[in-house]
């Protein structure tokens, strides 16, 4: 038998770790169980020769004083936390096989090839045009086709739900996959109306930090999950441990597992989070009831995706990169979804004189394109930001399930998990597939859910 603890949390992904730092400062007992080498999960980051490259998320927002306070704890505060340089605010979308840089006025906005007057003209009419009335759940793609026109969804908002979802509009739930856009709508009528009711109002949204920052750290993204890792008291984390059996008992839950020793080891706790990916959960010894309650989150739509990073010499590449990257339209037919200018975003991504690129392809609408060789990639580079040469650096990572889809329908996963938690004492799930995908999204959930079970 292992040393008691209160809670058991199953994953040592940026929500379990937020989970078991929650705990922890509550002075409450917990074990994170981990089947690999390493915690962080997709927040992985990889120097070399230089070059820095994340497997997963390339950036972090900073927009909640509870993920501030989280960086004070854990030692990532001050000089540690690493903002965008100038030029990231730029954004870039192609259209015609040109990268056009994204428009940041109404004046800009009259003159760019995106929109033009046709567009603009549209978008004015926003406020005047009413609440969506059908029974039937709205997709994003209709929202923003209802309230700002086709010309915006195609031109500036779907090839953005690619780049955070790699998804399809017509699929995503606006409730669910952009909730705070649904409530704009729902509370204020229209988006532009309730933009400026909110930045008149002398409330804050509350924990808002202001202003937001897009941030990283000198090492890479997986400073966040290390730290979170070196503050929790010793013998918290478990990680080569391969979990055997997860029985309710007595109230709680008796978790069995072997560790990298190959010792068997079994537990009692009050509470269990299982914090691992949606596709994995039925993978994981649980009673076949809870298999069966959970098939809706099984069933979540989640593609692959690849990120390449490639380095090139300045001088190789003849576009400025001067921006955070560009989106690619669907209409392009591109094998790309986007590429992000590492090196502008952040310093210390390439050696002095280089520049890094990292090219994301596949989701929903092209998974196969998550297979292209490096041959269609550079050749797609050359054609978009006149790249010549051979690369540099090269790191590829595969994610075979990237994001998951808060498609039409999400509200049954939601019941699901619900429903199981109810009928189960002391069960818990949580993860990027409840609650928001973003870091930030999975770091506020873990930290909001370890203060609520040590609580109970």
């Amino acid at each position: 038998m292992e040393n008691r603890a209160t809670t058991a949390i199953l994953g040592a992904g940026i929500t379990g770790l937020s989970i078991a730092h929650s705990l922890t400062n509550s002075a409450q007992s917990c074990h994170v169980f981990e089947r690999s080498d390493r915690v962080g999960g997709a927040i992985q980051s990889t120097l070399e020769n230089g070059y820095l490259a994340e497997d997963g998320p390339n950036s972090l927002l900073l927009k909640d004083t509870r993920v501030a306070e989280l960086f004070d704890q854990i030692g990532l505060n001050g000089t540690k936390i690493q903002d965008t340089r100038p030029d990231a605010h730029n954004r870039f979308i192609v259209n015609q096989g040109t990268p056009c840089q994204l428009p940041t006025s109404p004046l800009r906005m009259l003159r760019s090839p995106l929109f033009g007057l046709s567009g603009l003209l549209r978008i004015a009419k926003e406020p005047f045009i009413s609440r969506y009335k059908s029974k039937h759940e709205e997709s994003f793609a209709n929202f923003v086709r209802r309230r700002l026109g086709n010309n915006m969804l195609e031109n500036g908002a779907a090839p953005f739900v690619s780049g955070i979802y790699a998804g399809d509009p017509e699929s995503l739930s606006i409730r669910h996959a952009f909730p705070r856009l649904w409530a704009i709508e729902n509370n204020h009528r229209s988006i532009l109306m309730g933009a400026l009711a909110m930045r008149k109002t002398k409330h804050a949204p509350p924990h808002r930090l202001s202003p937001t920052r897009t941030i990283s750290f000198h090492s890479g993204l997986s400073e966040l999950p290390q730290a979170l890792a070196r503050n929790l008291p010793q013998n918290t984390l478990k990680l080569n441990t391969k979990i055997s059996a997860i029985e309710p008992c007595d109230g709680g839950w008796q978790i069995s597992w072997t560790d990298l020793r190959g010792e068997q080891k079994s537990a009692h706790y009050q509470k269990l989070v299982i914090t691992t990916p949606h596709h994995a959960i039925s993978t994981l010894p649980l009673p076949h009831e809870i298999i069966q309650q959970l098939a809706p989150v099984a069933a979540i739509e989640a593609p692959p995706v690849t990120s390449l990073v490639l380095g090139f010499k300045r001088q190789q590449v003849a576009h400025p990169l001067n921006g955070f990257g560009m989106l690619i339209k669907s209409s392009e037919n591109s094998p790309l979804l986007g590429v992000l200018f590492s090196s502008s975003m952040f310093e210390g991504r390439a050696p002095e004189g280089h520049v890094t690129l990292t090219c994301m392809m596949g989701g929903t609408h092209h998974p196969e394109y998550a297979e292209n060789s490096d041959q269609i990639v550079l050749a797609e580079l050359n054609k978009l930001l006149g790249i010549t040469a051979a690369p540099t650096f090269r790191h590829r990572t595969h994610w075979q399930h990237a994001i998951p889809q808060y498609n039409l329908g999400y509200q049954k996963v939601l019941n699901a998990l619900s429903l199981c938690e109810k009928s189960h004492a002391g069960l818990h799930f949580a993860g990027s597939y409840r609650g928001g995908i973003s870091v930030t999204d999975c770091i506020i959930n873990g930290l909001t859910l370890g203060k609520h079970l040590s609580k109970r």
